[in-house]
């Protein structure tokens, strides 16, 4: 076979997720001649593919040192050196792409990316609104742009670009969510989750948001299904299953409350499972079980703001539980 055809095999076969066959190929034209950039520049992608990033970076050397402005081995050292977490040296060749092609947005968004892990927020702004300007529904340019404003504390900036991507962006979707839930507008995370949940059924992640949201509507009922399911699909369920006795708190069961709290601890050690007991042995009048759920909370998180607040807050109503204890 000649070269050309050597070429469109390697290239079918890549496509196939035929690594190691295309990589065969390339060589096969490397051994006729070296210096051909489209088999450095293609193997280069298949180490890519692999993971092999170290390996990929002299393929994609070796191309420029024959080709050095060749734009797929520009792209593809940026997105290698990216895979060995070497963000100074990706953001040096993909703003040398740059220079060479100003207006490809989605290498801005990349060096976007770059500014945006290094924490330049601001040089990753000013890269993401070019790629906006160039392609006003870049999704990569609007997710990156919605987390820095969300890392900046600004939610209602980070909702704006949330909420321009399109219906089926998991990513925006949850964060989006993920606000309004902070914002304790439960209504409107809830159909954020909800149509998460269209999407993706199993997300345990949107199911136990759901589940959050009901509770904060007082749905409790609701609230518990949700979490029992977010239990099968995944979710940690020792948190599932404190939270399903918070919700039987809420309703006064009791004696439900006590069981998922139970159930929980012996998954293992939980505030949230122990300050519901807590609560639940209070209404009982049990104080003595109290005081001792406390000086074990107190013993092993010394330093926890939510238990010090639980723990003044009891102390107010029951003055016995603080005797002896360093909180008081």
């Amino acid at each position: 076979m000649d070269l050309k055809t050597l070429g469109r095999v390697a290239h079918r076969l890549a496509k196939e997720r035929k690594y190691q066959e295309a990589e065969e190929q390339y060589i096969l034209i490397l051994e006729t001649n070296p210096n051909d950039v489209y088999a450095l520049v293609g193997i280069g992608g298949l180490k890519c593919k692999c993971k092999a990033f170290r390996q990929a970076v002299s393929y994609y050397q070796r191309a420029r040192e024959i080709e050095q402005d060749n734009k797929f081995a520009l792209l593809g050292l940026g997105d290698a050196y990216r895979g060995l977490r070497e963000v100074g040296k990706a953001l040096e060749v993909w703003l040398y792409y740059l220079l060479l092609r100003p207006h490809d947005y989605k290498v801005m968004t990349r060096v976007g990316d770059g500014f945006r892990k290094k924490e330049d927020f601001d040089k990753a702004k000013k890269y993401y609104f070019m790629a906006l300007k160039e392609r006003p529904d870049d999704p990569y340019a609007l997710i990156g742009l919605g987390d820095i404003y969300l890392k900046e504390g600004n939610d209602e900036a980070a909702l704006g670009f949330f909420e321009k991507l399109s219906g089926d962006s998991v990513v925006a979707l949850t964060s989006a969510a993920s606000i309004y839930r902070k914002q304790r507008k439960f209504e409107k995370a809830l159909s954020y989750y909800q149509r998460i949940l269209e999407i993706n059924l199993q997300d345990s992640y949107a199911l136990h948001g759901k589940a959050d949201c009901l509770r904060g509507m007082k749905d409790y009922e609701s609230a518990i299904k949700a979490w029992n399911l977010a239990m099968k699909r995944g979710m940690n369920p020792r948190i599932a299953l404190t939270r399903i006795g918070d919700a039987y708190l809420s309703l006064k069961d009791f004696e439900q409350a006590e069981t998922y709290y139970t159930k929980a601890l012996t998954l293992g050690y939980d505030k949230y499972a122990y300050l519901g007991m807590a609560r639940i042995h209070a209404r009982k009048n049990k104080i003595d079980k109290v005081k001792e759920i406390f000086s074990s909370l107190i013993e092993n998180l010394p330093n926890d703001l939510r238990v010090a607040a639980e723990f003044k807050g009891f102390v107010k109503k029951y003055p016995r539980i603080g005797e002896d204890l360093p909180l008081a």
